[in-house]
């Protein structure tokens, strides 16, 4: 174990009794708080700032604190470079995941990624940029084809906001003509099951779906005039999905949610 944290440096706090399962892919940073002290953020600023050594970057990486505690151990120099979205007042270009913070609100992008560390088998850092036409197409690649996977069968659910596709338990959400401004909404996606013993005890108790709402902009991409986000569903049977967004208009705050039923028999959205 000793080893382990000299070979990890500067990780050395993801450290974990050799009792503990390490063998399935992220099962330490599904399961386990890895990096409370949020060191191994520094390590994404820096690859940030050799990779657009010229710019002046703005980052989100969740919490404030995380963002201002490591750039402050940054040369001065360097530091001056990066500003957090808060700061800048405007939506951040490139975001940095990090165990650091609940593990819940944070899976590992699969869109737009440039930069990963790995520990045990599990993302303990993820650097994410949001506007493709700033990274190499190999890092633009995965999105454009997912993209067109989707686009070559009707979509699941049309709105004036959003296509939906649905292939096998993938779920991708498009814009074709994607404004910055569409990239702030929040996507509301919730889950109903044939079973609701598949459900988490709290939420069979309290509500009998599963909620898994999330940012657009923080886990999706904007590339070619269109953005698009991808999330997976659990692997029990789906008895319907709720969709829809949460978005600010005219200062006020507004929901739309629709019901999509997947039996069988139909999957055609159903509204309550």
């Amino acid at each position: 174990m000793a080893a382990d944290v000299v070979r990890l440096h500067p990780h050395q706090a993801a450290y974990f009794n050799f009792l503990v399962d390490r063998s399935t892919p992220e099962r330490l940073r599904a399961r386990y708080g890895m990096l409370y002290w949020g060191t191994e953020i520094r390590e994404g600023l820096e690859y940030l700032l050799a990779r657009h050594p010229d710019e002046t970057l703005t980052v989100n990486v969740s919490h404030p604190t995380l963002l201002r505690n490591n750039r402050a151990i940054l040369p001065a120099a360097a530091r001056d470079r990066i500003v957090g979205n808060r700061e800048a007042g405007r939506p951040a270009d490139f975001f940095i995941y990090s165990v650091s913070v609940p593990r819940a609100s944070q899976p590992p992008p699969s869109l737009g990624v440039l930069y990963t560390r790995r520990i045990y088998g599990s993302t303990v850092l993820a650097v994410k940029a949001v506007d493709l036409s700033r990274v190499d197409e190999a890092t633009a690649a995965p999105a454009r084809a997912a993209y067109r996977a989707a686009a070559a069968g009707e979509p699941l659910f049309r709105s004036a906001a959003f296509d939906l596709h649905l292939d096998g338990r993938t779920l991708t959400w498009v814009i074709e003509s994607c404004r910055p401004e569409d990239l702030r909404q929040t996507i509301l996606l919730e889950i109903v099951p044939v079973d609701p013993d598949d459900l988490p005890t709290r939420r069979r108790r309290e509500s009998g779906w599963m909620g898994r709402p999330f940012r657009f902009r923080r886990h999706g991409v904007r590339f070619d005039g269109r953005c698009l986000a991808q999330r997976t569903l659990p692997d029990f049977p789906i008895r319907a999905l709720r969709v829809g967004r949460s978005f600010i208009e005219a200062g006020e705050r507004r929901r739309e949610v629709t019901t999509i039923d997947l039996s069988a028999e139909r999957r055609r959205p159903v509204h309550p």
